[in-house]
């Protein structure tokens, strides 16, 4: 299936998971009369019976576990409007996405553009170059090779002209912009203005808040970003409001997408989207680092073999109806091994390590740091550190599970007694959990 497309903007990098689950969900409501008199069957998914209607909503369910590569392309300036190719250029944006049926969940894994990958015999470059050297099956075939043992069952390409349009569709999104934001590039036609603070944004400036790459984490601040908007624009279109605007939704969304996903595999992942709570919706960042400037000129984002592959495992290991099989051959069951469920390792466990905390204050209190510390100190945590207070007071602490390492985040909170485990990646970047403190902590005392 290819969705024609029309003159999309070149500007990078907002949201794209969000704007496929709007799409799917919006589009499949109008569709499902008629997909199954103009679309041929899929092994990915299967009418659902009536018994079955709440695990299909919309006519059909998925049969198993899909793997999606979600990848937000940038215009080539050279090409013309109604070119076939718009989007074969560089992909800004790169995202494995897993429905998960037999966890209920989907693990959205951000990919940084500039990770470095073998791209076969065009030898070893950037990633986002892979879309734009050899289309579709080069992206797919690097990042497969990149992700070992994932396989992509379907892609998904979309410009993100679409999205400034819906943004400013749906009323703005409501996001904490950290610092002030000014940039200026003449030659891109780039202007960048943006206050700092929690403020609504338009289409327009969320388009500033995602292209803005001056920050102290460069490119990987911007996937925070991404993840941060992608919260604000989910709580967006779960609002009633959402249904009256529906025809203008899909006149937006249609002209942006190319796509080998299927009415009837559309119209299950739409089902399965309406059924998956906030909180197993998961994201993370593919751990790595910056290459050093002595090593190459140019900045590669080098991958954590050790982090990525525990990551990896987590968000696609291989699944059975019963349970899961993890890195060291434990059974597991819905994302836990039995061992953690009892709360004792196995023999054949590796040794538990210690995670990286920052705390990050998001009370009143002064002294919620120190006493939070001193805590965790005493249950026997050594790698702690605070960062910058945040600027919103909360009323429940968050454990922001930075590098996507779950099972310590659960540990932590299982510790703590306390604290809402956020599958995120937009805590302290030089750590592995951000505890932001909430007015909650008040129960240690």
């Amino acid at each position: 299936m290819r969705i024609p497309l029309q003159q999309p903007r070149n500007w990078s990098g907002l949201l794209w998971w969000g704007l496929l689950t709007s799409f799917i969900i919006v589009a499949s409501a109008l569709m499902g009369a008629i997909a199954a008199l103009i679309v041929p069957a899929s092994p990915l998914v299967q009418p659902s019976g009536r018994e079955n209607r709440e695990q299909g909503q919309f006519g059909y369910e998925l049969t198993r576990p899909i793997n999606l590569m979600v990848l937000g392309v940038d215009r080539d300036p050279e090409l013309a409007d109604d070119s076939p190719d718009l989007l074969e250029g560089r992909s800004d944006t790169i995202l494995a996405v897993r429905f998960d049926t037999y966890t209920n969940q989907v693990n959205v894994l951000s990919v940084p553009r500039d990770t470095e990958v073998n791209l076969g015999e065009l030898g070893w470059g950037k990633l986002n170059e892979a879309n734009y050297l050899g289309g579709v099956e080069l992206m797919q075939a690097s990042l497969e090779a990149l992700l070992t043992d994932v396989e992509f069952d379907r892609y998904f390409r979309v410009n993100t002209e679409g999205l400034v349009e819906l943004v400013d569709l749906l009323g703005g999104v409501e996001v904490l912009v950290p610092y002030p934001m000014s940039y200026r590039d003449r030659t891109q036609e780039l202007t960048i203005e943006l206050d700092a603070g929690w403020q609504r944004l338009t289409g327009d400036q969320a388009q500033q808040f995602s292209r803005y790459r001056q920050g102290p984490y460069g490119d990987i601040g911007r996937v925070q970003r991404q993840q941060m908007l992608l919260q604000a624009l989910r709580d967006r279109l779960l609002s009633p409001t959402v249904l009256t605007r529906i025809p203008a939704i899909i006149r937006i969304l249609q002209t942006h997408v190319d796509t080998n996903l299927t009415v009837n595999e559309m119209l299950a992942l739409a089902s399965f989207a309406l059924e998956v709570d906030r909180d197993d919706i998961r994201m993370a960042l593919l751990p790595g680092e910056f290459s050093h400037p002595d090593d190459s000129p140019l900045s590669y984002w080098l991958v954590d073999e050790v982090a990525g592959d525990r990551l990896v495992g987590q968000f696609f290991q291989t699944s059975t109806e019963s349970g899961f099989i993890d890195e060291w051959g434990n059974q597991t069951a819905f994302g836990r091994t039995n061992s953690q469920a009892s709360g004792s390792p196995t023999d054949n466990s590796p040794p538990l390590e210690q995670p990286r905390i920052t705390i990050q204050n998001a009370t009143q209190d002064s002294l919620a740091v120190e006493r939070l510390t001193a805590y965790l100190e005493e249950l026997g945590y050594e790698d702690i550190y605070v960062s910058q207070d945040w600027d919103r007071v909360h009323r429940h602490s968050t454990i922001i599970v930075q590098r996507g390492d779950y099972e310590a985040g659960e540990r932590l909170r299982s510790d703590l007694g306390f604290g809402r485990l956020e599958a995120l990646s937009t805590g302290d970047i030089s750590s592995d959990i951000t505890i932001r403190i909430g007015l909650d902590v008040d129960r240690l005392y």
